[in-house]
């Protein structure tokens, strides 16, 4: 059984157009595809590039200084039947 190596892939060509037909993960499986047409086709190894490296500094201590006091909020009373419907606003339902 053979690693699979993340860091290249092999892309099948057309050897014509220069048309990418497909791309493979082993060197074996572009190969093999190569075998429906070996006058028509060829294939590149290719390597990933390594995205953008970021590096991420994290403070020992979240800072305290721009701490701004929020005053508490006082609780606010509904009337406890606000929102009811006079019955003359009912209307029936059948199930």
């Amino acid at each position: 059984m053979n690693k699979y190596n993340s860091e290249e892939y092999f892309s099948v060509l057309d050897k014509k157009t220069g048309r990418k037909l497909l791309d493979c993960g082993d060197e074996l499986d572009a190969l093999a595809m190569i075998a429906f047409d070996p006058q028509n086709r060829t294939y590149t190894r290719n390597k990933f590039l390594m995205g953008p490296v970021v590096d991420i500094e994290i403070p020992k201590q979240l800072p305290t200084n721009e701490v701004v006091p929020v005053p508490p909020r006082s609780p606010t009373k509904l009337k406890r039947y606000q929102n009811k419907l006079s019955e003359s606003e009912w209307e029936k339902v059948s199930v």
